[in-house]
């Protein structure tokens, strides 16, 4: 496993381009990598525009770029050009800092005009500091970016699915995960195969039900961790996929299914017992390299038809309010949203779902956690949630009392 520095060159302490490197951080580090992350705007001011590489810390940042394998570069876009925090740290490096070293660039910017900074601002400078390789890089507009006050992040699909290939490829290339199956696309924003058919059972891909610890959830496990967290900041049990047992997803209660193609695993899901005639479906992911096909669709058709042959009648699902791609997946599929569709998903938390399997089996009840005991009308509830999701439970329901 490689070692890893990422340098975050923002001047802003809450930062759009420092979350997207947070995000990147967490996809390295799924990957077993050690990442350590160097916010340049954290060193002391002085010795740095003074090139003082005496400096304690000055000199520590220099032998931290020394000692990593490979290097993250991010940086906001000015006048065309990368930032200058970022221009006075590089000038302190000593000649060839980056020898043997590959190096991944990420910009951001306020507008497309700048997307080809990547190339004529900023990969010249690694080359000349001797970057043995620099990687394809992405420019993500800042108009793609949301920051939660919480520290979490969502990133516009257009975006977050080529940011994710352009770092799976750069892991790819210092040996971090097997090379790219063939077939894949070219170009980072373009499917990375056929349309897939939404019936259970069609064989246009390769089904497999699988028990929990098979080793063909890894990716889906891996990169639903990565993306739970990078969308909802802080760590909790949804975010690392601990909120329920392993054991609900064994037979005949639950199971897992993947989809594989060319001996990989290109999405999945499962489902688990909510109560004796409802399935609860769980963990469904479709890979970055392959959205837009239709996996996501096919892979509900499956669990669906598991459920039936387990002996469910209907289907109950949350998803969380930051996953819009998810909310438009199971309205696509007919399942009947139990909320507010008008209210804002923030005020809201868990976005909940149900769909009947069998004509005339109804829906399963279901209310929020925090609304078990206490029985709330639409106005009290959103602020409810409004408070909930800055802080507990009980401190909402204490600060609508009031």
């Amino acid at each position: 496993m490689a070692t890893f520095l990422s340098i975050s060159a923002s001047p802003q302490a809450v930062s759009s381009t420092h979350a997207v490197l947070s995000h990147v951080n967490r996809r390295l580090l799924a990957a077993g990598h050690t990442v350590r992350t160097l916010p340049v705007r954290e060193l002391p001011p002085g010795p740095l525009l003074a090139a003082d590489s005496s400096d304690p810390e000055i000199a520590e940042a220099i032998d931290a770029v020394a000692a990593a394998d490979a290097l993250v570069v991010a940086t906001p876009v000015y006048q065309a050009a990368y930032s200058g925090l970022l221009k006075v740290f590089l000038d302190v490096l000593p000649q060839f800092a980056f020898r043997g070293k590959s190096v991944l660039p990420i910009v951001t910017g306020g507008s497309p005009a700048h997307v080809l900074a990547v190339d004529y601002a900023l990969r010249p400078i690694l080359s000349a500091l001797g970057a043995a390789h620099i990687g394809q890089g992405w420019f993500v507009p800042s108009s793609h970016i949301r920051v939660f006050s919480d520290g979490g992040l969502v990133i516009d699909p257009s975006s977050l699915t080529p940011l994710a290939q352009v770092t799976d490829e750069f892991l790819e290339l210092i040996g971090a995960r097997p090379a790219a199956p063939a077939g894949l696309p070219g170009r980072v924003d373009s499917a990375g195969g056929p349309r897939i058919s939404a019936v259970a059972g069609h064989p246009d891909i390769e089904v497999r039900r699988v028990m929990p610890g098979d080793p063909a959830l890894a990716p889906l496990l891996s990169d639903l961790v990565v993306e739970y967290g990078t969308r909802y900041g802080r760590p909790s049990p949804n975010t690392q996929l601990t909120e329920v047992p392993a054991t609900d997803f064994l037979p005949p209660a639950g199971l897992f299914i993947v989809l594989v193609e060319n001996g990989v695993t290109v999405a999945g899901g499962a489902i688990r017992r909510y109560d004796e005639r409802t399935a609860e479906v769980k963990r469904v992911w479709t890979s970055h390299r392959h959205r837009r096909r239709g996996l996501a669709l096919r892979v509900m058709a499956e669990l669906e038809a598991a459920a039936v042959e387990l002996g469910y009648r209907r289907v109950h699902l949350t998803t969380g309010p930051r996953q819009a791609e998810a909310r438009n997946l199971y309205l696509a599929g007919g399942y009947l949203p139990r909320f507010d569709q008008s209210a804002d998903p923030e005020t809201i938390g868990p976005l909940a779902f149900a769909k009947e399997l069998v004509p005339g089996a109804g829906l399963p009840e279901w209310h929020p956690e925090w609304a078990v005991a206490v029985p709330l009308d639409p106005d009290t509830r959103r602020q409810v949630h409004a408070i909930a999701v800055r802080g507990t439970v009980n401190g909402a329901l204490n600060g609508v009392r009031r």
